[in-house]
């Protein structure tokens, strides 16, 4: 997967603290490599259009972790989460889910996590933020790119998609008993 970073404006970086971000991570044994000190997930949130899948798009999996749940995107051969999209993958929106190591990396093109979300998850200490912060403007960035992808027609360049209209993957529930799992300690 290759993603197309035109200018950082061509996204939002975030980062969420809420209990199925770290459950997600915590299930595919990314909690290392993918949550923060206190738990939270750096995702940039953008369109799909910015998204070129070169090869092994036959290796995606959807996960969801309720039946109304998020879909969340994952590389089946290696278990590792790739990104997210509402359940009506036409909708022109996604989230790259970023590694740790790629956000010192990736920081300067991607631009600093401008809200922080569901702090109320985050593990307890010094490390966890004292509160949200901007998610309305977050929320109002992802609105106006979903608009313009729109008008311009972009929407229509979305790689996760079959010609019909349905996800290139398959989407799998997972298990009350696996998602209890995987919950973090602090939060059950």
């Amino acid at each position: 997967m290759t993603l197309a970073v035109p200018a950082p404006s061509a996204g939002t970086r975030v980062t969420c603290y809420c209990k199925d971000c770290q459950t997600a991570a915590r299930h595919f044994g990314g909690q290392d490599d993918i949550l923060g000190p206190a738990g939270g997930t750096e995702i940039w949130q953008t369109t799909p259009d910015r998204i070129t899948l070169e090869q092994g798009a036959e290796h995606l999996a959807i996960m969801r972790l309720s039946p109304k749940g998020l879909y969340r995107w994952v590389a089946r051969c290696c278990e590792t989460p790739m990104l997210n999209t509402m359940s009506r993958v036409n909708l022109p929106f996604v989230g790259i889910v970023l590694r740790q190591a790629e956000v010192t990396d990736e920081a300067t093109r991607l631009g600093p996590s401008r809200c922080h979300a569901y702090t109320r998850d985050a593990n307890p200490g010094p490390d966890s933020p004292a509160k949200d912060q901007g998610f309305a403007l977050a929320a109002y960035h992802v609105l106006q790119r979903m608009a313009l992808a729109w008008g311009s027609g972009r929407h229509r360049q979305n790689p996760l998609l079959r010609d019909g209209g349905e996800p290139i993957a398959p989407v799998n529930v997972l298990s009350l008993e696996a998602r209890q799992a995987s919950v973090p300690k602090h939060l059950q």
